[in-house]
C-alpha cells in the first residue's frame, strides 16, 4: 500500500505528522536523531524512524514503505540532507515537496553574513565575548577567532554527541553550555548578561525556531546579532503543504477555528454573532472567567489560556473541526488575539470583535472616547500618568486593587490631587460597582478595590498653565549647574528619541535635559544619573512641577552605576568628571548600537573628546560648537551679551552612518 514519508526535523515534522494522524495513508517519520524521534508520537498511521541515511538508504526506505510522496521537513539550514533527499526522489521518481520556514523578522540592526565561516572573520577583529547558538556541526571556523577558548561561549542541544564534538574542539568547561530548547527571550537576555557576551551569533531560524526571541533578548542585552542567513530554496510554506495533503487525500473540510471576544465578561453581554459561533463549536478554549460566559452552551469546554498550549491541543486533538477560543473583552483592545493569530497561522482563523470593558465603562460613565489613550498595566507597565498630562484624560485596565490604589497614590504625588476618577469594577456581573471622586479623597478613603477594575482619569479644565520646558526660569534651579535652552534644543535635535526610547542622561544636574527627553520618549524611560544630592533633589522636584514619570533618578557616579541599568538606546553625557572614555566604554558594552551626544564647556573635556573619537574609530563622529548671544537691555539700548561656547559631540553606534 502507498505511503508518504516525511523527512523530519523538528517542529514541522512534527505539525505534518500531527496533521496527518488518522487521515491519510500510511506515514512513516524519518529523524535523523533519538531526540528527534521523542517529537513525534509513534502510534495510528504514524511511524517513527530515528538514524542519518545516505542517498542509498533512503532509496531503500523509500522503496521499502512504498512512497508515493516525500516531504522534506528538514531544518532550514540541513543542506546536504534536502540534496540528498532531491537526489533520491529523482533516482526513484517520486515526488518531492520541501517544506520551506517562514522568514524571520527583527533582524534589522544586526550584522547578516552567508555562512559561519563569514560570521567567524567578521568576529576575527572584533574584542569582547562571543554567544554561539549555530549548532554543534560547524565549529572549526570559530577555533581561528583569536583567543576562542577564553572570549566564545558555545551553547548546543544536550546530546552525548553534540557535547563530545564541542568538546573535541576545544569547548568546554563555563565555555559550554548543554541546553535543550525552546528558549524564552528571557533565557536568551539572562543568558547574554551572563557571560557578558558582546556579539550573538545565530542562524535567521523563523519564528518557529526562537529568531524573534534572539533577537529581542539580544537588543535589551546590548548584543550585537551576526545573523546566518538561510540558503534560497524552492518549496512550500507549511500552510500550503497542509492544504495540498487535504486535497490530494480527501481530508475534511479544513479546520475552523475562530477568536472571540466574549465582553467584559457576563454571557448577556455576548454578540448574536458570537453566540452563534460558539454554539456551531465542537469545542470552546480558554480561560476560567472566559468559559463562564458560556457555561449555559452545551458544547465540549478546555480550560486553557497560554497560546501555545492552545496549539498544541488543537494539533493533538484532530477530531475537532470547528473550534472556538474564548477572548476578554474585545479581540482589538490589549488582547491575546494577535499572537494566537500568529500561533495557529497555519489554521483558518477568523476573528470575532466583542464589547471591551473600556467601551462598557465609558457608557456607563457618559463620557465620549473620541481622542482618549486607551491604555493598560494589566501584566505590562505603561506610564499613564504621562499620557494624562499630554491628552488631560485617560482610561486604564488595571489587573489588581493594589494597582487602583497605585494610581490614586501617584496622581496625589504628582500635583494631580484634584484630577477626577472614576473606578469601575466587575462590570456587567451582578456585583457592578462604580466609584467617582477626587483622586486625593478616594485615595485617602479605604476602598478595598476590585482586580477587575477600569479606571477613567480626567483633570480638571480649569487647572493652571503647565510650566513650560523650554524656558530656563520654569525649572526649580538650587546651586547646580544647567544645560541652558538653547544648547538643550540643539542636543534634542542631536538625539531624536523614540517614542519608547531607553536613554542615559549622564551627569542630569537639574534633570533639564532628561525631562525634555522623558517627554518626547513617552513610552520609554529616562535614567538621571546624578552624583551630587542636591542635584538629585532637584531632579525629583522638577519631575513633580513638570509632571513627568517616566524619569528614574539614579544616585551614583558613571561608570560604575550604569552596570546595573537595562541598555540604552541613546545617552547624553553632560558631565563626565574626567571619565568621558570609560563612560562611553561602559555604554557600548551594554549596546553597541547606542547614540552617544556629549556636550562640552571646558577644553579639558573638548580633549577628552578628541581623544575618544580617535580611540573608537567604529563609531563615527561628528562635533559642532553652539555660541549664543542674548538680548541685554542698556538703558536705551539693547546689546548682545555672550555666553560661553558649547561644543557637542554625536557618536553615533557601531555601524550606523
Amino acid at each position: 500500500m502507498a505511503s508518504i514519508l516525511v523527512f523530519a526535523g523538528t517542529t514541522e515534522g512534527r505539525r505534518i505528522a500531527e496533521y496527518l494522524r488518522g487521515h491519510a495513508p500510511e506515514v512513516y517519520v524519518c529523524t535523523a536523531t533519538e531526540y528527534g524521534r521523542e517529537l513525534v508520537e509513534d502510534g495510528e498511521n504514524i511511524h517513527v524512524l530515528a538514524g542519518r541515511l545516505d542517498v542509498a538508504g533512503m532509496g531503500e526506505l523509500a522503496r521499502g514503505c512504498q512512497a508515493e510522496l516525500v516531504i522534506d521537513a528538514t531544518h532550514p539550514f540541513a543542506m546536504e540532507v534536502s540534496k540528498n533527499i532531491r537526489t533520491m526522489c529523482e533516482k526513484e521518481d517520486i515526488p518531492c515537496v520541501r517544506v520551506l520556514r517562514e522568514g524571520a523578522a527583527g533582524g534589522e540592526n544586526a550584522v547578516w553574513v552567508k555562512n559561519i565561516r563569514d560570521a567567524a572573520a567578521y568576529l576575527a577583529d572584533k574584542k569582547g565575548n562571543i554567544l554561539i547558538t549555530t549548532g554543534s556541526k560547524e565549529l572549526d571556523p570559530y577555533t581561528r577567532i583569536p583567543d576562542y577558548r577564553r572570549r566564545c561561549f558555545l551553547r548546543v542541544l544536550s546530546t552525548k554527541e553534540a557535547v563530545e564534538h564541542a568538546v573535541a574542539k576545544g569547548f568546554e568547561g563555563k565555555h559550554l553550555i548543554a541546553m535543550q530548547g525552546p528558549f524564552s527571550e528571557g533565557m536568551n537576555e539572562q543568558l547574554l548578561v551572563h557571560v557578558k557576551a558582546r556579539y550573538l551569533v545565530t542562524k535567521d531560524s523563523g519564528k518557529i525556531g526562537g529568531f524573534q526571541e534572539k533577537m529581542e533578548a539580544a537588543r535589551k542585552a546590548g548584543a550585537v546579532p551576526i545573523v546566518i542567513g538561510r540558503p534560497q530554496e524552492r518549496g512550500l510554506p507549511l500552510k500550503e503543504v497542509f492544504l495540498m495533503l487535504a486535497e490530494k487525500y480527501g481530508f475534511r473540510d479544513p479546520r475552523k477555528i475562530v477568536l472571540i471576544g466574549v465582553g467584559p465578561g457576563d454571557g448577556k453581554c455576548l454578540t448574536g454573532e458570537a453566540r452563534e459561533a460558539m454554539e456551531s463549536a465542537d469545542v470552546l478554549i480558554g480561560a476560567e472567567r472566559m468559559l463562564k460566559a458560556a457555561e449555559n452552551i452545551p458544547v465540549e469546554h478546555y480550560e486553557e489560556y497560554r497560546a501555545e498550549k492552545i496549539h498544541e491541543f488543537i494539533q493533538m486533538n484532530s477530531r475537532y473541526r470547528r473550534i472556538a477560543i474564548l477572548l476578554s473583552g474585545d479581540t482589538g483592545f490589549y488582547s491575546g488575539a494577535a499572537g494566537l493569530k500568529e500561533e495557529l497561522k497555519e489554521y483558518d482563523v477568523t476573528v470575532l470583535p466583542g464589547i471591551s470593558s473600556v467601551s462598557c465603562m465609558a457608557a456607563r460613565i457618559g463620557v465620549g472616547m473620541e481622542g482618549v489613550p486607551l491604555l493598560s498595566i494589566h501584566g505590562r507597565s505603561c506610564n499613564y500618568l504621562d499620557y494624562l498630562r499630554e491628552s488631560g484624560r485617560v482610561f486604564l485596565l488595571v489587573s489588581s486593587g493594589k494597582e487602583v490604589q497605585s494610581v490614586l497614590t501617584r496622581l496625589c504625588r504628582y500635583g494631580w490631587g484634584r484630577a477626577r476618577v472614576y473606578v469601575g469594577s466587575r462590570l456587567s456581573y451582578p456585583g457592578e460597582r462604580i466609584v467617582q471622586g477626587l483622586a486625593e479623597r478616594l485615595a485617602k478613603s479605604g476602598t478595598e478595590w476590585d482586580g477587575l477594575s477600569v479606571v477613567y482619569m480626567e483633570l480638571p479644565r480649569s487647572r493652571r498653565p503647565e510650566p513650560s520646558d523650554g524656558r530656563d526660569g520654569d525649572f526649580v534651579r538650587g546651586k547646580v549647574p544647567m544645560t541652558k535652552s538653547e544648547v538643550r534644543s540643539v542636543i534634542l535635535s542631536r538625539m531624536t528619541p523614540a517614542k519608547d526610547a531607553v536613554i542615559y542622561d549622564v551627569g542630569a544636574g537639574t534633570g533639564a535635559v532628561s525631562i525634555q527627553l522623558a517627554k518626547r520618549a513617552i513610552d520609554g524611560m529616562v535614567y538621571a544619573v546624578e552624583k551630587n544630592e542636591e542635584g538629585l533633589s532637584l531632579i525629583h522636584k522638577n519631575m513633580l512641577r513638570f509632571h513627568v514619570s517616566n524619569i528614574r533618578p539614579v544616585h551614583g557616579e558613571a561608570p560604575e552605576i550604569l552596570r546595573d541599568l537595562p541598555a540604552p538606546d541613546l545617552a547624553f553625557v553632560g558631565g563626565s568628571g574626567g571619565n568621558l572614555r570609560r563612560i562611553l566604554a561602559a555604554i557600548w558594552e551594554k549596546n553597541p548600537g547606542a547614540r552617544v551626544v556629549v556636550s562640552a564647556i571646558t577644553i579639558n573635556t573638548v580633549a577628552e573628546c578628541m581623544a575618544c573619537m580617535q580611540a573608537f574609530e567604529s563609531h563615527p563622529a561628528e562635533i559642532l560648537q553652539v555660541q549664543v548671544s542674548k538680548g541685554k537691555k542698556a538703558g536705551d539700548y539693547q546689546m548682545m551679551e555672550g555666553q560661553n561656547p558649547v561644543y557637542i559631540v554625536t557618536f553615533e553606534g557601531e555601524g550606523q552612518q
